[in-house]
């Protein structure tokens, strides 16, 4: 039986969802939904700028009814035949989505608006991922927050709330990954403290194209460097590929213990990352350039469309 993983805490009210949302939602993987759009003609009605799949109420269920009665036993094709007959029998209308800008999930949190903003966060990584979610709301709206004049009051600090409404909803994306039993590449992202929900928000996309990926701390922790927790690490699950993201000369030493030591090629993410010239490290700015720049060294024919993630 098909999974249902964002189904039961989808918003009611339905935003546009990306190749990955319905994936989800549906329990099956971008790459079948992909091949049906291109057999059958069960893809989008519409498509944004750029070619971004964009499924509304009425492709979802069509493709649901599809997934319906290929595991009840019927061919794809003739499912796709069923399905294509009864196109006039699917709903072609859907409500408006919950707005959502900064300055929006800033007044949330401030109002301490929990359940409207766990809604709101829904609608925008079903509506432009979860990266760009992240990058490009969440984290500007966190910088607002904590850049407050007046501060924020202990305990109830309205960057936690919105912190914790994102992390929750991160693991139940993360949950909703198809197991794979046997991936092919592994990966670690070895990050500082400032940009560890970063790091799992990356490490979340990339899980879902089947890399093998983990969240490693480089900083010094009760005791021991983060050369020595990755040593051991590497030691147990040899790593293809290590992405870092961090700041200043500890980062730079770190990086050239990656190269030196452990001979390896390094991804440096961010903005902020210092500026290591060495011919084994590629420095990208942004999450979503991260995942696509992993994706083109470990997944090479992975079916990327750049917002998807």
């Amino acid at each position: 039986m098909p999974r249902t993983h964002l189904q039961t805490a989808a918003p009611a009210v339905e935003a546009p969802l990306t190749v990955t949302a319905v994936s989800m939602r549906l329990g099956i993987s971008p790459s079948t939904l992909r091949t049906w759009e291109r057999r059958y003609g069960l893809g989008p009605d519409e498509r944004r700028a750029g070619s971004h799949r964009r499924y509304r109420p009425a492709d979802i269920a069509r493709l649901a009814k599809m997934v319906d009665l290929v595991h009840s036993g019927v061919s794809p094709s003739d499912a796709a035949a069923t399905v294509l007959s009864l196109a006039d029998s699917f709903p072609a209308t859907e409500e408006p989505a919950p707005p959502y800008s900064i300055q929006h999930f800033v007044d949330l949190s401030c109002q301490c608006r929990s359940a409207q903003l766990r809604r709101v966060l829904e609608a925008a990584v079903a509506t432009e991922g979860l990266v760009y979610t992240w990058s490009k709301l969440v984290a500007p709206a966190l910088e607002r927050l904590r850049s407050a004049q007046d501060g924020e009051l202990p305990g109830c600090a309205p960057s936690n709330v919105l912190r914790t409404a994102f992390l929750d909803l991160l693991a139940v994306f993360a949950d909703s990954i198809p197991v794979n039993d046997n991936p092919e590449r592994s990966l670690v992202i070895l990050t500082d403290l400032s940009h560890e929900v970063c790091a799992h928000v990356v490490g979340v996309a990339l899980r879902w194209y089947g890399l093998d990926v983990r969240v490693l701390a480089s900083e010094f922790i009760e005791g021991e460097a983060g050369a020595e927790r990755f040593r051991r690490f590497h030691h147990a699950h040899p790593v293809t590929l290590a992405i870092v993201m961090g700041t200043g000369t500890h980062c730079e030493r770190f990086i050239s213990f990656l190269v030196t030591d452990c001979d390896l090629d390094v991804l440096l993410v961010g903005a902020d990352a210092p500026l290591v010239v060495d011919g084994r490290v590629l420095r990208v700015r942004t999450p979503a350039a991260c995942v696509e720049e992993t994706l083109a060294v470990l997944a090479p024919g992975a079916d990327l469309v750049s917002k998807d993630a």
